[in-house]
């Protein structure tokens, strides 16, 4: 988590903050799921199938179930999930209750996941 880059310094601050992620403590995040309609997607012939994963996201050492839909994209071999998550803040203990950040964090964050398949 302490490797993400922020176009001001102040930004980037704040997000590792023990007020905020505290990355010191939590560096990382986890999302443990799987593909719920696996039987919908061939594997074997190249093209993009919609999917739905489920299972159970990790950050700042809160974890909750979440169930988003994915993209899953088969070509040559090679198989890529793309997941897009809005991601509830105070659902994992993370907000300002008071002063400038509180008003200039949004609530819910839009997190983008990409993984590939060789």
């Amino acid at each position: 988590m302490q490797s993400f880059e922020f176009e001001k310094s102040a930004m980037q601050k704040h997000f590792n903050s023990n007020k905020f992620l505290d990355t010191k403590a939590f560096p990382k995040s986890k999302f443990k799921g799987m593909i719920t309609n696996l039987s919908d997607i061939d594997f074997a012939g190249d093209g993009e199938y919609k999917a739905q994963v489920s299972g159970d996201l990790t950050i700042h050492g809160v974890t909750n179930a979440v169930t988003e839909n994915a993209t899953i994209t088969v070509d040559g071999g090679t198989i890529t999930v793309d997941v897009v998550m809005d991601i509830t803040l105070a659902d994992y203990e993370i907000a300002f209750k008071k002063g400038k950040p509180s008003t200039n964090i949004a609530k819910t964050v839009k997190a983008t996941i990409k993984a590939v398949y060789n």
